[in-house]
């Protein structure tokens, strides 16, 4: 067969070898990827050593009781084969009679935003799209670009911060910055304040590279030094510490509560600064060929923004739609 297939262009190794391969280099694991197939450890070996064969070089770096990890080229290769398997879904889900949008697309948000829009834009896609089967993860802003470019996910919601020139992007939203402080702090008895406010304060900063260079850039351009800064993982963690006294924040995120999770009221005193707006975006990398049924859902995306408030909360914090980028 091997020969036959060779004679008219067709690989040696076949799409489900490509997958069960995919989902080692996925797992980490060859055991983990065997029992999330429910297929056996040797199968996915083998469809391993076919590859490698295939290639005639390594795809992975074996470590004994620790699992297995990518070589370079297996790293290029398996965001190829990744991008091939979906097209492949796409093709078997042709139908001449049919006009219907199938198939399976995977989501990447911005933790922060994610409360916020993920469940409006899951609803929608549930009755706009009913044969699409939508899978979606939470990521920090860096591990949202890692997942776009390995072509682990479609299509990412994130904010414009660290993105590089192989990211193409459409505007959903732009967010007007606001300094975060417990309903006792002074700030909150201005109807704003300026970035030279929070000279000398406590600034509790989220504890993500991309988010905390990029606050501390706007910082730094209005000279602007913080006496000190404590470092929250999570964006509740970072509201609950200013709403407790411990010290003030720069955010763009806004929920619709003015408390944190232990019941202590915020304050979201605008930002009176010239400053531009950050915009909030829909992401796909310019490394993949975009599949049909990721312009239909990006589509749906879009439309769910656009039906969103023009201000999450009466107290001129705005959220502006723009011009599509």
């Amino acid at each position: 067969m091997d020969a036959q297939n060779q004679k008219i262009g067709l690989p040696a190794v076949s799409l489900r070898q490509m997958q069960y391969a995919l989902a080692a280099a996925d797992a980490g694991n060859v055991t983990d990827a065997a029992r999330h197939l429910n297929v056996s450890q040797p199968a996915v070996s083998a469809a391993i050593a076919a590859l490698e064969a295939h290639y005639a070089t390594r795809l992975f770096i074996r470590r004994p009781g620790q699992g297995i990890s990518l070589t370079r080229f297996g790293q290029s290769l398996f965001g190829e084969i990744r991008s091939l398997l979906k097209q492949a879904r796409s093709v078997f889900d042709l139908s001449e009679t049919s006009t219907v949008t199938r198939g399976e697309i995977t989501i990447g948000i911005y933790e922060a935003l994610a409360p916020y829009y993920l469940p409006a834009i899951l609803s929608r896609l549930s009755e706009k799209l009913p044969d699409v089967r939508v899978n979606f993860f939470e990521a920090e802003l860096d591990g949202l670009l890692a997942r776009l470019h390995d072509g682990s996910a479609d299509l990412c919601i994130t904010y414009d911060v660290g993105l590089d020139h192989d990211i193409s992007a459409t505007t959903l939203y732009e967010l007007r910055p606001f300094i975060l402080a417990a309903a006792r702090h002074t700030l909150t008895r201005s109807p704003s304040a300026r970035l030279k406010d929070l000279d000398g304060q406590t600034l509790v900063l989220l504890q993500q590279q991309a988010s905390a260079q990029y606050v501390l850039g706007l910082l730094h351009a209005s000279r602007v030094r913080p006496s000190r800064i404590i470092r929250a993982q999570s964006f509740e963690l970072q509201r609950s510490l200013v709403a407790n006294g411990l010290g003030l924040a720069l955010s763009h995120t806004r929920p619709l509560v003015a408390t944190s999770y232990d019941g202590k009221k915020l304050v979201a005193v605008p930002v009176s600064d010239r400053l531009e707006p950050q915009r909030v975006l829909l992401a796909v990398s310019s490394r993949h060929r975009a599949a049909p049924i990721a312009t239909a859902v990006a589509h749906e995306v879009q439309k769910t923004f656009a039906g969103l408030p023009e201000a999450a909360v009466d107290d001129g914090i705005l959220i502006n739609r723009k011009k599509r980028a």
